[in-house]
């Protein structure tokens, strides 16, 4: 029993260690890659809903 508690504790440890390695992104950055990331949702949001009306349209022709 003993091995697997120094086992977990070596874990928590090791964990603690890397998150102090960890570079955290600035209020900035976080804003601007938040900004990016809803501009290109919404842009590929768009071109689907283009694409599907699109072959909905043409499917409605033909059938």
């Amino acid at each position: 029993m003993n091995k697997y508690i120094g086992k977990a504790a070596q874990y928590y440890r090791d964990v603690i260690n890397e998150m102090r390695k960890v570079i955290w992104p600035s209020q900035d950055e976080i804003k601007d890659l938040t900004i990016v990331v809803l501009t290109v949702s919404g842009i590929l949001a768009l071109f689907t809903f283009l694409v599907d009306w699109v072959i909905n349209f043409v499917m409605g022709k033909l059938l």
